[in-house]
């Protein structure tokens, strides 16, 4: 697969032939021990462009030096010793080791040739190095003293070179070898006009042969007093070593935190750990060679507790860290230890606690701070001080004590403002905030380090971080400016970091820049097809090549996405995009219609219910989920589509699809309660009401008369209030057509069922004085307003409203039974006993018919029975008192009362059997009652009447 500088391979017989896309490019080989496998890795080179093959090299003329009459330099260059070819002049790779140039991991612009060990002659036709003297004359210059070559590097822990009290800004790199040690002569550091106008310094004399500067302008460039540089100048960001521009201002940039006042009192109250001195500067101490001295004692303890620590060591430095503990507590326990000694045990024993314990910092955080404070305090003015404050600073940082961290940092930065550590303060901070997903804080300190220390090595994950941070806030045109920055300034990063890659494609698509998308996702890939994000970045290549129009290739890519990797993130995006036969991130209910209603060989819900469970973290997961609720939506499963789209409200709170969420179920509610309501699914309909915050929100589509529905729902379940609550608004003088209307009908049921009799005049005569009510509304308020004032006593204007409502048979049954029954109770308090028997029949039917109160269905029956029964009508009355018993069973407290009055009527109509029956029954069932007392009395006394009568005369 092509990549970022491969444009084609192609194999045959002889070989196999790689083409790039630029000659700026190098390569190296990578072993493959034990694999049939031949690696090459082709990286960004500039110097790439300057080769040329042998042939041509070997006729390309050497430059030479101009005249000594076209130029009148007022000092000679110095001339680079060693007789190597000039960098422009690179030799191809060759298997002999002397003909290989040294990789350098310098800016371009000071790599300079280094002699091999060993003695070298020199030609006698060599030039001299001259200096200029005060007159201003050419002399040779002082050479040092050679020391005998052996051949042989010195030891790591020899002396290279003499340390000196200078900034960075005045040692550049080509001095560190010495002004004649075989690498090129530092002009001063004066500005100096660039090909362009802009002024640079600091920049390494030419080679021999090379065009000399103005003897005009050098004395003007040595009476300046230095060449200072702004920030953010131009002219400074083309000056940097190695010509290398200065790091994009892509956000503010802030400098780590500092103590608030508040901090600084809490801290001042607690004391301080230890007490910081900068370190002295004095002058060094003449060498002497010290005097042979035969071993004491005391010197032979030192050399053994020196090889007791170099053990400590050796166990420490091989990861036995827990082995290596006790013995440099050991050490610490013995007296008279040796303050270098100590020093360096103590340094030793904090290491180790803090790599130990670093899992649980929490719960060892005392101990690795007093191991810190203690090493510190040994030697306060030991150069390892400023490292140990800044592990104190970010201990306190990692356990969150913010005030102690800000102190600790302060305390280096105050003391110790130029040391290296300086830079990880902004680094640390930015790596808290970043991983506490702070991305804008953490943008910040990142930002500040690369532009305050762009030369340190923190620069380069600074800015990696910084980029991953702007990526995530959204401000993906920033974070490609720091992507770019980085592929240029360090075009091998990915080599350690193979995640920049995925980033920078990222960013890229986000951006529409398909070409270097595709490319930054072939590198990974290629690279490591067996990575953990190789599924991902496949994927979204597929994606690309849509983008493009490609179809055929972007359907290759998903399907062997699919192959490889058919149950991980990639391979189930892509069986989406198979799906769905296109991209569908940002999607619409109306887009998706169209989707779902294809034929497919996969169901896309089941694709959309793995990656929500399997990859809840993935950027796609919240896209997957509000698919997933568009599906149930589509196909009326709106139970289940309400709940979809509440999960995607929980889980990804902070997502930009929250509120097409949102309106989604806003809509699948208004079309889900109707049906329900039909199915009198009430209980239903009020859990979803109640559980999914985002209905009848802004926007919303429930309407009015879905929130009637609601309502109603409430009433049914048991809850008038909550029904009362939502109808309220529209109880109101202002009359809204169609929905007050039905509010106030439920309202007055509620009341009703609630006994509220004058709330439901109230609101019946508000509705008769200022709304328009269709003759139907007005009749079934009328009724709700004659039921309110018959409980209210006034029974008299009552009787005029229900003679109306009993007379018109177009009002509702109900409403006439009501009507007639009420009319029927009249007529009893005025002994009227025919209207009482007409009403109570068609109160009784009417209330059968309407399945009505059963009480008043009873009442309707006594009614009957003493009105036939008080008019002589004994026989209707027994049908009556028959027909009431069907009411009451055993266990009716009326039941024995009942039974008592019917037997009565029994006796009055000559059935003495059936009376007497009744009257057992009652004496039997309910012997406690008083009206078993009464039944057996009267038995007792009919039974009496019988035997009296045996010795009655007989009649004449």
């Amino acid at each position: 697969m092509p990549g970022k500088l491969v444009e084609a391979i192609r194999s045959d017989d002889e070989g196999v032939l790689i083409t790039t896309k630029t000659d700026a490019f190098g390569f190296i080989s990578l072993p493959t021990p034990g694999r049939p496998e031949f690696v090459l890795q082709i990286f960004r080179d500039p110097i790439g462009a300057r080769w040329r093959p042998p042939s041509e090299a070997a006729q390309a003329p050497r430059p030479t030096a101009e005249p000594a009459e076209a130029a009148e330099p007022t000092s000679e260059a110095v001339p680079v010793q060693g007789s190597g070819p000039a960098e422009t002049q690179l030799p191809p790779e060759s298997g002999v080791p002397a003909d290989r140039r040294p990789f350098f991991a310098v800016p371009y612009s000071v790599r300079t040739e280094v002699a091999p060990p060993g003695d070298v002659a020199v030609s006698d036709e060599a030039p001299v190095p001259s200096v200029p003297d005060a007159s201003g004359a050419q002399v040779p210059a002082p050479v040092a003293a050679s020391p005998e070559r052996t051949g042989e590097y010195p030891a790591s822990s020899a002396l290279r070179f003499r340390a000196q009290n200078r900034t960075a800004d005045e040692v550049k790199f080509a001095e560190l070898a010495g002004p004649f040690s075989g690498g090129a002569q530092v002009v001063d550091a004066s500005p100096i006009p660039g090909s362009d106008g802009s002024m640079v310094g600091g920049h390494v004399a030419p080679p021999p042969g090379a065009v000399q500067i103005d003897p005009g302008f050098r004395e003007q460039t040595q009476e300046s007093d230095g060449f200072q540089a702004v920030p953010g100048d131009p002219s400074h960001q083309e000056g940097m070593a190695g010509d290398l521009a200065a790091p994009p201002a892509v956000v503010q940039g802030a400098p780590p935190p500092v103590l608030s006042p508040e901090e600084a009192a809490q801290v001042a109250e607690q004391g301080p750990a230890v007490t910081v001195e900068p370190l002295a500067q004095e002058a060094p101490a003449p060498e002497a060679l010290p005097e042979p001295e035969s071993e004491t004692p005391a010197s032979i303890r030192e050399r053994e507790l020196a090889e007791q620590v170099q053990d400590a060591q050796s166990l420490m430095f091989s990861g036995k860290l827990g082995e290596a503990l006790p013995l440099f507590e050991d050490i610490l326990r013995q007296p008279e230890v040796p303050l270098d000694i100590r020093e360096e045990t103590l340094y030793a024993v904090a290491d180790i606690k803090k790599q130990l314990y670093g899992h649980d910092l929490s719960g060892h955080f005392g101990e690795i701070a007093q191991a810190f404070i203690e090493a510190m305090n040994a030697n306060l003015q030991s150069t390892r001080v400023p490292s140990s404050l800044l592990n104190l600073g970010l201990l306190n940082l990692q356990v969150n004590n913010f005030p102690e961290a800000k102190a600790y940092f302060k305390v280096l930065q105050d003391n110790y403002p130029d040391d290296d550590n300086i830079p990880s303060i902004s680094y640390y901070w930015g790596e808290y905030y970043y991983r506490r997903g702070e991305y804008l804080k953490a943008a910040d300190q990142f930002q500040y380090l690369i532009q305050t220390y762009p030369e340190h090595q923190l620069a380069k994950p600074a800015s990696y971080y910084l980029a991953q941070s702007l990526n995530r806030t959204g401000f993906v045109e920033q974070a490609y400016q720091i992507v770019d920055y980085i592929d240029k300034r360090w075009p091998d990063y990915y080599m350690e970091n193979m995640e920049f890659l995925r980033l920078a494609g990222g960013v890229e698509m986000a951006l529409e820049k398909w070409a270097q998308a595709k490319d930054h996702f072939f590198t990974y890939y290629n690279l490591n097809p067996e990575s953990e994000g190789a599924d991902v970045v496949l994927a979204r290549i597929g994606d690309i090549y849509l983008h493009l129009g490609e179809k055929d290739a972007a359907k290759q890519i998903y399907e062997r996405t699919v192959l490889e990797f058919p149950t991980k993130e990639g391979g189930l995006v892509a069986s989406m995009r198979l799906a769905e036969e296109g991209i569908y991130d940002d999607p619409s209910m109306m887009d998706m219609v169209s989707v779902f209603d294809r034929p497919y060989n996969l169901r896309p819900e089941r694709i959309y219910q793995q990656i929500v469970e399997q990859f809840p973290d993935s950027p796609l997961a919240p896209v997957a989920q509000l698919k997933l609720a568009m599906w149930y939506a589509f196909n009326r499963q709106y139970p289940e589509a309400l709940g979809a789209a509440q999960d995607l409200i929980e889980k990804y709170p902070s997502s930009p699809l929250v509120a097409r969420a949102r309106s989604l179920g806003d809509s699948v509610f208004a079309l889900a309660v109707p049906g329900m309501v039909a199915e009198e699914r009430f209980g239903r309909v009020v859990r979803y009401w109640e559980t999914y915050d985002f209905i009848g929100q802004e926007d919303t589509k429930v309407d009015d008369a879905v929130i009637l529905q609601v309502a109603l729902s409430y009433s049914r379940i048991g809850k008038p209030e909550k029904a009362l609550e939502l109808i309220r608004p529209y109880l109101v003088p202002e009359q809204k057509p169609g929905v007050s209307d039905e509010a106030l009908g439920l309202a007055v049921n509620i009341y009703l069922d609630q006994l509220a009799w004058k709330e439901i005049a109230d609101v019946v005569e508000m509705a008769r004085t200022n709304w328009s009510l269709s003759p139907e509304r007005l009749r079934q308020f009328e009724y709700a307003r004659a039921m309110s004032l018959q409980n209210l006593g006034e029974a008299s204007k009552a009787l005029v409203m229900w003679a109306e409502l009993a007379k018109d048979v177009k009002v509702d049954p109900a409403f006439r039974a009501y009507a007639m029954y009420y009319m029927a109770k009249s007529a009893m308090e005025e002994q009227d006993l025919r209207r009482v028997f007409v009403y109570a029949q068609e109160a009784l039917s009417l209330l059968l018919q309407t399945r009505g109160d059963p009480e008043k269905v009873k009442d309707a029956v006594l009614m009957s029975i003493y009105a036939t029964e008080r008019s002589g009508r004994y026989e209707e009355a027994l049908k009556w008192a028959r027909e009431y018993d069907r009411y009451i069973d055993v266990g009716n407290p009326e039941w024995a009362s009942t039974r008592f009055k019917l037997a009565r009527i029994y006796r009055k109509a000559g059935a003495m059997d059936e009376w007497k029956q009744l009257l057992s029954d009652i004496v039997e069932k309910k012997p406690e009652s008083l009206q078993a007392q009464l039944a057996k009395s009267a038995l007792d006394t009919y039974e009496l009447e019988q035997k009296a009568q045996q010795y009655a005369p007989a009649p004449r």
